[in-house]
């Protein structure tokens, strides 16, 4: 509503028989390697391998009555794309010790639960981190040896373990080398997964003039789209196949009531589906998600299969515009309603997953922790399905008034309203803070509605258009202003289905092999590929107090204002045109717009604790999504343009701009809940300085009667653009040390600097950011931390928190403040060289039929770009200030297209 639109027109039907073809190739052979990707790292091409075609066709199937046209078009690996990889994985000889009948044989013996390899690298113990014939031994050629089998019962733990360093050897359960063996249990393995995929778009439009008043037409966007892949660890029981459709269906009615009165009906539905669990039948879906914590340095692959999605939403409209000619008036006015389908289906929800100390307790059917979705009433895990529902309404008006011949007023009026966030089947839960002091301790969890929505979106919209008589039409002065708003993105909204109630994700854990078990129960779905038999855990049922949070325990919950204020951006331009003669225009303005109510994302015990408020130990953290963010941007535009003239045309574009806000998106936490104030900075995207210059040239080699050598000789085309920008800003931060801001669980644990003490440097070039060099000294030379408050230091200083502690101390305030320092800047040119062939006139191909062959250069002179969230920024790390991954480097691709 108030951001960037597309509108897609598709080819609407004509009484001439026209269409195309064309096939583009891309191939990793043409493309360049990047020629630096940080320090030590590879450097990298786009090896992607694929092709790309498609036809188009269209024509009257009843002349000047009914018009169709068609278009398919294909994206194909034609050859598989090979990923190569290092990972630690179990061996052969450790599968065979699986005891007959535990739930570890089921894994190990499953079809395809071996490791997908090329081979092993070679490796010590101390490569793993561990001890040559302490708690490991070397098996040259073979992998690394940690023991042996627990000779304990079928779900005891190995008391050897106490730590990553020491976890433990097997056997007798005392963790000594006399548990060792000749055995390999685990191996670093070469693992090869092969990608191939295949995308189609078909497009089809029916256009009829069914009366002299009246004219309909059809369209409809059909996209299946499959990918076949390894998703998670390299075992062939993860061979992965991804199938979704997306979809978009489109009906016009077009009616003229008179000659000053026009009626336009329009209902669209778009969507996008799959189902992974379907289209992988093959996928042990009910075996577990099981890990093993880290052992030594290294961490072993998981067991049990990455889980797929559910997804399917939809979106339906209904809009209605009818315009109306008064005189000077040309007035426009209608409605209309959005209805959005959003599935909220947590299939991976439904997989218990499982902790294990050693290799041996996974080997013993002993895991130390539990987690996954549960239903609190039956302990059954559960998918979590809810069928969120949004309305979206809008009435709207607007008057384009030519008050005189060179003067134009726009008046626009629009209501907007969007509706709450709520599921069909009436599950939906939402958590309202209580007040006052009482804000979380005072919370509830109810059902109802996502939120009260904002009634009185009403935006008014002006401008004018004028070019004063006395520069005889050469100069245009425009400009306007407007209040948009916008819904609320659905991504983050139907987070609300994890709110306690519906589901709950308890943490069953041991500290040690000697704790006491909390409840865990090991288990398999009774169906290997079903998601829906794994059995209850009772331990997992809980019960609601008159707040509806579990009486034991603590839980996440999810926090939207009750009534929540529509976000709204107010926007503004300013520009004057002016024609400087042989076909060149310069234009110069200004653009602006204010953000107000949006999105700042918290933890919800943060700011409470800030306050000094109580918090309520039933609640361990979850998120709140306040709408008390702001934003603004402001630009001046300047342009000269040559129009196409003498097979030429070119556009030069500058933009000097500035764009702040208190955070960049909605899901990054701030350092600073309590004062937004200071978070407020450079946007993340924000750039200063751009510059663009694009154009085409189409030389005319032979005129007049020579019409059919220029189809031979002629037709080149050369075009190509040229970026230049000063680059995106960045943030110094500081790590927290002994816990978190605000709260133990809160998360806060980076704040930035508390000043900078000069002598860095400001370049922005490339070789400033592959070395550090504005930083030679590192970076605690040139800016402070603030510090642990302690009896000595009680100024400039913070407090940490850890566990369930929490309190009012707050940070000082940055002395650097956001996104302060810029980046590297970015520079690009692309190309593009066509020649095209025309063809004899022939029946239905017409007189201007062509082959057209073309070469698309991206990034042709192989410019070396920097990835802008890629820079070390904590002021500790020894490669403070260096750009750790490039953008792509030169990439080509070659084509041939046939219009008729």
């Amino acid at each position: 509503f108030a951001g960037a639109q597309i509108q897609v027109i598709s080819k609407s039907g004509t009484n001439e028989i026209h269409g195309s073809a064309f096939f583009t190739a891309h191939r990793p052979g043409l493309d360049a390697y990047q020629r630096f990707n940080g320090q030590g790292n590879q450097v990298l091409r786009d090896n992607s391998f694929f092709d790309q075609f498609g036809a188009s066709g269209g024509g009257p199937i009843w002349k000047n009555k009914v018009f169709a046209f068609f278009a398919w078009e294909t994206v194909r690996s034609p050859k598989a794309q090979t990923n190569i990889s290092n990972g630690w994985y179990e061996t052969p000889a450790f599968a065979a010790l699986a005891p007959s009948g535990s739930i570890a044989a089921k894994y190990l013996s499953f079809p395809g639960s071996g490791v997908v390899s090329t081979g092993t690298n070679n490796v010590t113990c101390a490569n793993a981190g561990l001890a040559e014939g302490v708690n490991c031994r070397t098996i040259p050629g073979q992998g690394l040896n940690l023991g042996t089998p627990l000779t304990s019962t079928l779900g005891t733990q190995d008391t050897g373990w106490t730590s990553s360093s020491n976890p433990g050897t097997g056997g007798d359960g005392n963790g000594g080398a006399n548990n060792l063996s000749n055995v390999a249990d685990i191996a670093n393995y070469v693992t090869a997964s092969t990608t191939n995929f295949s995308k189609n778009q078909y497009n089809g439009r029916l256009d009829a003039n069914v009366t002299q008043k009246d004219r309909i037409a059809f369209a409809i966007y059909w996209v299946p789209q499959s990918s076949t892949f390894l998703n998670g660890p390299a075992r062939a029981y993860n061979l992965f196949h991804h199938s979704q459709i997306n979809q978009a269906f489109s009906a016009i009615w077009d009616r003229t009531i008179s000659t000053t009165f026009l009626n336009e009906f329009r209902t669209n539905a778009a969507g996008w589906r799959w189902n992974e669990i379907n289209s992988n039948p093959q996928s042990p879906v009910g075996l577990p998600s099981d890990h093993i914590d880290q052992i030594g340095s290294i961490t072993l692959n998981s067991f049990g299969p990455n889980v797929g999605s559910i997804l399917n939403q939809w979106t339906y409209s209904y809009k209605d515009v009818a315009t109306k000619i008064l005189g000077r008036h040309t007035i426009k006015f209608g409605g209309e309603l959005t209805r959005l389908f959003y599935l909220q289906d947590c299939a991976g929800c439904g997989v218990p997953n499982y902790g294990f100390f050693n290799l041996w307790d996974f080997l013993n059917d002993a895991p130390h922790n539990e987690g996954g979705g549960f239903n609190p009433n039956t302990g059954f895990p559960t998918t979590i399905r809810q069928d969120d529902r949004e309305n979206l309404w809008g009435l709207f008006a607007q008057d384009d008034f030519k008050l005189r011949r060179n003067l134009t007023l726009n008046l626009g009026l629009r209501w907007s309203y969007f509706g709450p966030l709520s599921s069909k089947e009436g599950n939906m839960l939402s958590a309202i803070p209580g007040s006052g002091a009482n804000y979380m301790t005072g919370l509830v969890v109810r059902k109802g509605n996502s939120w009260n929505a904002q009634k009185h979106n009403v935006g008014p919209q002006i401008g004018f258009a004028w070019s004063p008589s006395r520069f005889k039409d050469r100069l245009a002065v425009r400009g306007g202003y407007g209040l948009n708003y916008n819904q609320e993105e659905i991504a983050i909204s139907a987070n609300i289905s994890n709110n306690p109630g519906l589901v709950v994700f308890p943490f069953l854990g041991m500290a040690t092999p000697t704790s006491t078990n909390p409840g865990i129960i090991y288990a398999t779905s009774a169906n290997v590929h079903s998601l829906f038999q794994y059995p209850a855990n009772p331990n997992t049922v809980s019960s609601f107090g008159p707040n509806g949070l579990p009486t034991t325990g603590s839980v996440g919950v999810q926090i939207f204002p009750t009534d929540l204020p529509t976000m709204r951006v107010h926007h503004y331009s300013f520009d004057t045109q002016y024609d400087l003669g042989h076909d060149f225009v310069a234009t110069l303005g200004y653009q602006g717009s204010l953000s107000r109510d949006i999105f700042f994302h918290e933890n919800p015990n943060a700011l409470p604790a800030a306050l000094g408020l109580t918090l309520n130990p039933q609640i361990a953290g979850g998120d709140y999504w306040g709408v008390s963010g702001r934003g603004n941007y402001n630009a001046m535009l300047a342009e000269l343009n040559h129009r196409f003239s003498r097979q030429f045309m070119a556009d030069a574009q500058f933009t000097w701009a500035k764009s702040m806000d208190t955070s960049s998106g909605p899901y990054f936490e701030q350092p600073y809940p309590f004062n937004l104030s200071l978070n407020y900075g450079r946007s993340d995207y924000n750039v200063g300085k751009s510059f663009k210059l694009y154009g085409t040239w189409q030389p005319v080699i032979f005129h007049g009667s020579n019409s059919w050598m220029e189809k031979i000789a002629g037709g080149w085309t050369l075009s190509g653009i040229f970026t230049l920008h000063s680059g995106f800003p960045w943030s110094p931060v500081v790590n927290i040390v002994g816990g978190s801001l605000y709260c133990g669980s809160c998360g806060y644990t980076t704040v930035f600097p508390a000043a900078y003490l000069g002598g860095a440097g400001t370049s922005t070039t490339n070789d400033a950011f592959k070395t550090g060099s504005n930083y030679s000294k590192g970076g605690t030379a040139y800016f402070s931390a603030p510090v642990p408050c302690s009896a000595t230091v009680t100024t400039n200083c913070y407090t940490a928190f850890s566990g369930n502690n929490f309190g009012s101390a707050l940070p000082p305030g940055p002395g650097v403040h956001r996104n302060t320092l810029s980046g590297p800047g970015y520079r690009d040119v692309d190309l593009t060289l066509a020649k095209a062939f025309g063809l004899p006139r022939a029946l239905i191909l017409g007189e201007n039929a062509k082959v057209e062959f073309r070469l698309d250069a991206y990034n042709i002179f192989n410019n070396l770009n920097f990835k802008a969230d890629s820079i070390s920024n904590n002021i500790a790390n020894a490669n403070f200030g260096q750009a750790t991954q490039a953008l792509g480097a030169r990439v080509v691709t070659l084509g041939a297209r046939f219009n008729f």
